[in-house]
């Protein structure tokens, strides 16, 4: 055997050592890394088999909403994003720094507080609620797996929170439970309001049971003054590879005795809008899904003109988009959503409010016209 065919051997051994020591790195740390959640077993779903929306393993959508996940998708997809144009902004987005002061006793407040994407801080009926927030710069398991966050520093920094009367969570996904955030804010948190299902992740991060309240869709639950309702949404869950609607998505109904407040989680256009705007309307404020939109996945998300009209669905008086400004997830312009929404709702003569990050608004009081912020970054 020739002395340049052994060293060739001996490479090729190297690389072949490197490259399975390298894949039984990543494999162990997908099993095992907690950033994933719960695993759910058949074993963890069985308290959910008597819901109506879970059958064949998976929980359901109330319309037939299919999902392409094929290679040939995820290839265009690749395309396009490596082509699409102003996905991000060219600057760090500027957010107004909350004075922690004005958050500190939600004795008497009625405002709320935008975090960007699709968290938000609501303070009514006495309590402080947030929903699903991510304070992380990346939305994913590992940070080389996502583009950054949009802003830098945050409107307030989770350390100056007053005490949280409930973390309420729309679904799974990365960009909505956020493990480095639950783990930060836990201390400061009464109670997790989740679909079912995600109580299960939860528990798996050390959070008692007791602190956890698992809901269906229509199901309510009081939080003194306050009636929170999980309602029908058009979405998918998942966390691991292979167990994608393993948990159940959902919006949320808020009712307090001074505001009716509806967030759509992530949601493709249905019928739900009209329901809920049947039972609840008419509503104060309506949050809804507005962006992250693409023709790929059309039945998972609305695009602002579908937001518009599920606004009136829901017999909302003022629309508020969410899902966009802080992350790059769609091949969409990153300040479309916020565009397209103002132009569609003053057709359509929908009221709505499209605040800085970070503004403190005050619930009672009409919108007031806003300069379209966006176009600075």
């Amino acid at each position: 055997m020739s002395k340049k065919l052994s060293i060739t051997r001996v490479a090729m051994a190297l690389v072949l050592l490197l490259g399975v020591s390298f894949g039984g790195a990543l494999y162990y740390w997908y099993k095992n890394a907690d950033v994933f959640g719960a695993a759910m077993t058949p074993a963890q779903q069985k308290p959910y088999f008597e819901s109506k929306n879970f059958s064949d393993a998976t929980f359901n959508n109330q319309l037939n909403t299919p999902l392409n996940q094929s290679f040939s998708l995820m290839i265009s997809s690749l395309w396009d994003y490596m082509t699409a144009q102003n996905l991000a902004p060219k600057n760090n987005i500027k957010v107004i720094q909350t004075d922690s002061s004005l958050l500190a006793n939600p004795l008497n407040k009625n405002q709320l507080l935008w975090y960007g994407h699709s968290s938000f801080l609501l303070q009514t009926a006495n309590k402080t609620l947030l929903f699903d927030p991510i304070f992380s710069k990346i939305a994913a398991p590992h940070t080389s797996l996502g583009s950054p966050r949009y802003n830098d520093l945050l409107p307030i920094e989770p350390s100056q929170l007053p005490t949280i009367d409930a973390v309420i969570i729309s679904h799974d996904h990365y960009d909505h439970l956020d493990y480095p955030t639950i783990m930060q804010l836990d201390a400061k948190v009464k109670h997790y309001y989740v679909p079912l299902g995600v109580g299960q992740h939860l528990l798996h991060w050390g959070i008692s049971k007791e602190r956890i309240s698992e809901m269906d869709w229509w199901q309510s639950n009081d939080l003194d003054d306050i009636t929170l309702t999980l309602t029908p949404a058009r979405h998918f869950s998942g966390r691991r590879l292979g167990n994608s609607k393993s948990t159940l998505w959902g919006g949320w109904m808020v009712e307090a005795p001074q505001q009716r407040v509806f967030f759509s989680g992530d949601s493709g256009y249905g019928p739900h809008f009209k329901e809920v705007g049947k039972r609840f309307g008419p509503i104060d404020m309506a949050l809804l899904d507005s962006g992250q939109y693409n023709f790929r996945w059309d039945k998972v998300h609305m695009t602002p003109k579908q937001s518009v009209q599920a606004a009136k669905d829901l017999e909302a008086h003022i629309l508020m988009p969410v899902h966009w400004g802080a992350f790059t997830l769609s091949l969409h312009p990153w300040d479309e959503p916020a565009a397209q929404t103002a132009l569609i709702a003053k057709e359509q003569r929908q009221a709505f409010v499209i605040p800085r990050i970070g503004e403190l608004m005050q619930l009672q009081d009409e919108p007031k016209a806003r300069a379209p912020w966006w176009k600075n970054f």
